[in-house]
């Protein structure tokens, strides 16, 4: 199957063969690798820039995909007319300008979370790509993580009744693939590039919060790297706590529990070094526990999140379908909740959103 893709929402027709759709890649970390290699992974899908705050990071990166282009230049690889679609991993400060321009080129845009520190920049990030009509989405990789969706898909099938409360925890040593980890201004804290990733995922299980009351310990260099987080949607009362302040070595651990009316499931995860792309897992677990019966295995779906999430954003370009995961409202919504999280630790105050 061809498809002669529109950068634009709804405008796709169908042929005969994969039309090879070309990215660029800003930023060349961990994010930047990670995103690169998931797209040189998908069916008629070339990987042709990579452009870096670092020349050398961004020309290693590029060897991998045999004819890319590497550059310190951003603005000439959005604007390259062999690229045909962005992935943006730069560290969050450089989100707007990047995406923005790109939007503004026609270049649908894969935008690694967080959307933007604050909600002004993630309203303008939204009109641009209103205004424009080009497809914009945000890489919130739980949505496409194989455990959370058969979480998600047993709270909806009804089958332990009503979910009533959650937990959620993500652990982790500051990663060090990065020096700009170090700059609060720059990373929002864990607050918003860790804890971002728990706080959306409930969203996406349970709806808008009404309320949240969040407690936290600021890090070395002034963030803050710990939070404790107690969100009310209602009927579902959920709590998370994420940090970026585990000692060196700690390996990145994430977990989620549902209580339900007949029941609880309980997913966890432990990875085998000091962060999620460190190799094999120490320990995976996703398990159902129902009165009376004995405890069961919760089948997932296997395969890599990322590649996953990649591979949802090439399809929604080259048939013009506007995503309905990792969407514009659903990103922000998860900056408003890390704000409100972080205005809670600043006052000692419930926040109503």
């Amino acid at each position: 199957m061809r498809y002669i893709f529109s950068t634009r929402i709804g405008q796709a027709s169908e042929e005969m063969e994969i039309a090879m759709l070309k990215v660029g890649v800003l930023g060349s970390g961990f994010m930047g690798s990670t995103h690169a290699r998931a797209f040189a992974k998908q069916p008629g899908v070339q990987v042709v820039g990579v452009a870096s705050r670092t020349l050398a990071k961004a020309e290693t990166l590029a060897r991998e995909f045999g004819d890319c282009v590497a550059s310190t230049d951003f603005i000439a690889l959005v604007n390259d007319p062999a690229v045909d679609v962005v992935s943006n991993t730069l560290p969050t400060p450089f989100h707007e300008e990047y995406t923005l321009a790109s939007l503004r080129a026609g270049k649908p845009v894969l935008l690694e979370k967080p959307m933007a520190l604050t909600l002004e920049t993630c309203d303008a990030i939204i009109d641009t790509a209103r205004q424009t009509g080009v497809i914009l989405m945000l890489a919130h990789v739980i949505r496409f993580w194989p455990e959370y969706l058969a979480l998600h898909s047993l709270i909806s099938s009804g089958e332990l009744g009503s979910p009533l409360a959650a937990t959620a925890r993500r652990l982790s040593a500051r990663p060090q693939w990065g020096d700009w980890y170090n700059n609060a201004d720059w990373t929002g804290g864990a607050v918003l590039d860790l804890h971002i990733h728990d706080l959306d995922a409930l969203n996406w299980f349970f709806g808008t919060p009404l309320t949240i009351y969040s407690r936290g310990q600021r890090g070395p260099h002034g963030a803050w790297d710990y939070a404790l987080t107690v969100v009310d949607y209602g009927d579902v009362k959920a709590s998370a706590e994420g940090t970026l302040m585990m000692p060196d070595g700690y390996p990145f651990t994430m977990s989620f529990s549902v209580l339900f009316e007949w029941g609880s499931a309980e997913f966890s995860f432990r990875a085998g070094g000091a962060s999620v792309g460190s190799g094999a897992s120490e320990g995976t677990s996703l398990t159902v526990y129902q009165t009376g019966q004995q405890p069961r295995s919760l089948v997932s779906v296997s395969g890599d999140a990322f590649e996953a999430e990649v591979g949802y954003f090439v399809e929604c370009v080259r048939t013009g379908k506007t995503p309905e995961r990792g969407t514009p409202k659903q990103g922000r919504l998860a900056v408003q909740t890390c704000l409100a999280a972080r205005h809670a630790m600043e006052t000692n105050q419930v926040v109503v959103l």
